[in-house]
């Protein structure tokens, strides 16, 4: 059964913030006037915990509502010391907590470790640097990128919450900030429509008509479109609108703006009302309909059937939802690293099912994730290794890819870690012909076979087409040019592979419709002008699946369900 999440929330209001954003007005948002004292803080817990069930809930304490490590490190430890107890006596297990992008750096990150901290939220609000510097934020889009990579190089779960509707904001900058918070390898996001509060700066560009705020319309409408983005790219929303105080809504405080109670039901329901329309124009009047459900959206799709009863029943004798998982196939499956960087997962995610994997005591851990060390993908079949996990098989499976086993197990050390690693092209089958799988000469025969020292020949070898080849080993090169085929070379030493020295360019890389993906910026590799180059004059587009080094992931392989299978990764 999967675990039900619960926060119990610490507000620590004003403390350490070096300026006031124009929206902002922590007292009337949070209800807290001061901040509380770390007995408070004990007993905050205590009251929060005996409201939770024990059983099937995951807990963390989450502090908010300030900057909190810009708070001086005698409180902050004063504060995660009370939440440490927590968690190291098994009663909570987590502690996140929120700040500003400028307040980051090694010595507050390294405070945090210390103490247990599991999810730092940054208050990005924008990654558009207009927005944030008519909004006062005080700080820019490059800070909010430095201390997001500092933060996932330290091992902490990323959080960047954004706003819509600020100053200079619109929809196409509030749907480019989501894309580069998925970029930047954020694992949950909060969004908040910007309202207008009593005692702030706004309040005054606002009665001056220097400011409008989003109707609830315009704001219902973007919301819903960011949360399909997340959603496809595996990104959490774990908020939508902002959750305010007894003092906000009492004491009217809350001027202007797209404030609704539940903001994100409105958001999921027109989410849900834009899928269901065109039925009616697929289904007679009097049938009856069944429709699968996301699991997790039931109570949205239910509650859109019943604010529209009259217009389904026109069409509908009866409407069932049952919840499913929903494949859809008419996107590529992508198969890489389960420790593929998570920006590089998040931009997968966009394009196609990711599926990752990863496996156990089958070769040495440095390659044991890596899809080209278990699949000789071709375009007729897939040979894989025996004793490749089910999910990876199923997958394939749903998509139509023919499957065939191998005989050999990969091994534990090379060479014969590298059984399966051959390149297939319509042309020719490139391997260590002493190593190889006997099934792969047998499933893609007709085709010439090319012999090479270097076992590990896909790790190294990227076939743009069938006479134009990328490779990070000289002795593939040189086979590769006696063939009268083009070939350029790249220097491995700038590639990441963790465990090693270094990995391969080839492996970092995959191809899906006449681009190539790439798991890093060509900007970390001297020779990333002429590579970039090469792929384009070989007919392709590079994309970059994140702004960070070039990690060998072990190849990135597409797979269609069209008809005439093939697989994209040639």
């Amino acid at each position: 059964m999967k675990k039900k999440h619960f926060t119990i929330p610490i507000f620590v209001p004003e403390l350490a913030c070096p300026n006031r954003c124009v929206f902002c007005n922590q007292h009337s948002i949070s209800g807290c006037h001061q901040q509380p004292e770390p007995d408070e803080v004990r007993e905050i817990i205590l009251q929060h915990l005996k409201t939770i069930p024990e059983k099937d809930s995951h807990i963390e304490i989450g502090f908010f509502g300030g900057s909190f490590t810009g708070i001086e490190p005698e409180l902050q430890a004063l504060y995660l010391d009370v939440a440490r107890s927590f968690m190291s006596s098994g009663r909570i297990h987590g502690i996140r907590l929120s700040t500003r992008p400028d307040y980051i750096d090694a010595d507050a990150l390294k405070l945090l470790k210390s103490y247990g901290v599991t999810t730092i939220e940054l208050g990005a609000q924008s990654l558009d640097d207009e927005v944030l510097k008519l909004s006062g934020r005080g700080h820019t889009v490059r800070d909010v990128e430095k201390a997001s990579a500092l933060i996932r190089e330290a091992g902490f779960k990323l959080g960047l919450q954004m706003m819509t509707g600020l100053p200079g904001d619109a929809s196409e900058k509030a749907i480019e900030t989501a894309r580069r918070i998925i970029g930047l390898g954020a694992c949950c996001t909060r969004i908040y429509p910007t309202l207008v509060i009593r005692g702030t700066e706004l309040e005054k560009r606002w009665r001056n008509g220097d400011y409008q705020p989003q109707t609830l319309d315009e704001a219902v409408e973007l919301t819903a479109r960011l949360l399909e983005i997340f959603r496809e790219a595996g990104v959490e929303v774990i908020r939508v609108g902002l959750h305010p105080s007894e003092d906000l809504l009492g004491g009217n405080d809350l001027l202007a703006g797209p404030f609704h109670p539940n903001f994100r039901e409105l958001a999921e329901t027109l989410i849900w009302k834009r899928k269901l329309q065109p039925l009616p124009e697929l289904h007679p009047a009097g049938g009856s309909i069944r429709i699968p459900v996301p699991a997790g959206e039931m109570r949205y799709a239910t509650g859109f059937a019943s604010s529209n009863r009259e217009m389904l029943e026109t069409h509908f004798s009866r409407v069932e939802f049952y919840e499913e998982e929903v494949t859809f196939h008419e996107k590529p499956l992508i198969i890489t690293d389960k420790r593929t960087p998570l920006p590089v997962k998040n931009a997968l995610r966009n394009r196609g099912r990711l599926v990752l994997l990863r496996t156990e005591n089958m070769v040495y851990k440095s390659i044991s994730g890596h899809p080209d060390i278990f699949l000789c993908a071709g375009q007729e079949a897939v040979v894989m290794a025996p004793g490749i996990p089910e999910e990876i098989k199923n997958a394939l499976s749903e998509y139509g890819i023919p499957l065939i086993r191998g005989i050999a197990d990969p091994g534990k050390t090379y060479p014969a870690s590298a059984r399966y690693n051959a390149v297939i092209t319509p042309e020719y089958i490139i391997h260590n012909l002493k190593i190889t799988d006997p099934v792969i000469a047998e499933t893609f025969n007709g085709r010439k076979q090319l012999h090479v020292n270097q076992g590990y020949t896909r790790c190294n070898l990227l076939a743009l087409d069938n006479d134009r080849f990328i490779t990070s080993d000289r002795g593939i090169e040189k086979v590769l040019l006696q063939e009268g085929n083009t070939v350029f070379y790249i220097d491995p030493a700038p590639v990441r592979l963790h465990g090693q020295k270094h990995g391969f360019f080839p492996g970092c890389c995959g191809i899906l419709d006449r681009e190539v993906f790439i798991a890093g910026s060509l900007k970390f590799h001297p020779q990333g002008e002429e590579i970039s180059a090469f792929i384009q004059s070989s007919g392709y587009t590079v994309q970059k699946l994140y702004d960070g080094p070039l990690t060998d992931v072990g190849g990135i392989i597409f797979f269609t369900s069209s008809p005439g299978y093939g697989s994209q990764d040639l």
